[in-house]
């Protein structure tokens, strides 16, 4: 039988009718199966010299893909330049947008290394870093909101659905909180999931709400130790799918159950794990056909660990380099003494000597 959690304990939420349960439905666990499988590659290159060329694109994708979500225009190359701090003075909104962006990112590692609990002042301060400079009111600014407002698709304008009013904001943010306490033992990528659709149902800002809730999603993973979520930015597949992540939404507050949005949000992170393997595997596959010495010390790596190995072995462990190169390798080993070769090249069996 499914788990559902916690059902009627949060009388706030009740009242303005957000979901606070979910299942562990099997389309759920399918999506879960998928991100498990996608993190011991990725997880594989950190601390190798990929790392920070990994890292770098992800950081530019998340930058461009949660504003554009939000109706910006920049693309990576955009986003590029002004990390490069190649737009360090314009004014221009969709470049302080980015260059907000990026502080709340950073600010975002700086909490995730913090051992105290998150709460409200601590998503206000996101929130001021990502409306820094374009908020007209600044009363709004770093605050729970004083205005009604609404869910609004930034690139059409049209009003998507309705949202708390501002004098019960202080009692929701109390239930987000209990709910946060007591999910500490949920699946951190369901928590993470679970707490973005909440606060965007909250809606606690005049403005940046959506990209304030995406990067709350980060931190919860990142506290959770996810160092996963480094390196994937699941954006690019809600920007990709972005009616789906508005209907989603109204569809978990329809049937009473947070699924709808959690189901959507891992598929997005599965979707986006996936695309950056792909990614990590074309720049190992051009990085090791250029650089033999490397490939040479990977297969020498793998033989004192298995002590005794095939060529299938190698092929196995190196799935990106082209079986020829791997053969021509094995046989300058052999031929340089650091490999022993027994037996016929078809079942040939190699030795560390």
């Amino acid at each position: 039988m499914a788990d559902i959690y916690f059902v009627g304990k949060y009388k706030a939420l009740d009242r303005q009718k957000i979901p606070s349960q979910f299942e562990y439905t099997d389309n759920l666990v399918h999506q879960l199966i998928r991100i498990a499988e996608a993190k011991p590659y990725i997880e594989e290159y950190l601390g190798q010299p990929l790392e920070v060329q990994l890292l770098r694109q992800a950081k530019i994708m998340a930058v461009t893909y949660s504003n554009q979500i939000e109706g910006n225009k920049l693309e990576e190359r955009g986003v590029t330049r002004i990390l490069e701090g190649k737009e360090t003075r314009s004014k221009d909104k969709d470049i302080v947008e980015v260059r907000n962006y990026v502080d709340a990112i950073d600010y975002v590692e700086k909490l995730s290394q913090d051992t105290r609990a998150i709460r409200t002042r601590d998503i206000c301060d996101l929130q001021k870093l990502i409306t820094k400079d374009l908020l007209a009111d600044k009363k709004q600014w770093g605050t729970l909101r004083t205005i009604e407002v609404g869910i609004v698709d930034a690139i059409s304008g049209k009003k998507i659905d309705n949202v708390p009013e501002p004098i019960f904001l202080k009692e929701l943010m109390s239930d987000l909180w209990a709910w946060l306490d007591d999910n500490k033992s949920t699946n951190p990528f369901v928590k993470a999931y679970a707490f973005h659709f909440l606060l965007v149902a909250i809606h606690p800002f005049a403005d940046g709400n959506g990209r304030t809730s995406r990067l709350m999603q980060h931190l919860l993973l990142l506290k959770d130790k996810e160092n996963l979520a480094r390196f994937v930015p699941s954006e690019t597949s809600i920007m990709a799918t972005r009616d789906r992540y508005y209907s989603s939404i109204r569809q978990s507050k329809i049937l009473g159950k947070m699924n709808p949005i959690i189901e959507y949000l891992a598929e997005c992170f599965a979707d986006s794990s996936e695309e950056v393997i792909k990614g990590a595997k074309k720049l190992v596959k051009s990085s090791l056909e250029r650089k033999p010495d490397v490939r040479k010390k990977r297969i020498l790596t793998l033989a004192r660990k298995l002590k005794e190995f095939v060529i299938s072995d190698v092929l196995e462990a190196f799935p990106e380099i082209p079986r020829r190169t791997l053969e021509r390798d094995l046989a300058n080993l052999v031929k340089t003494k650091d490999l022993k070769a027994i037996g016929e090249r078809k079942g040939r069996i190699y030795r560390v000597k």
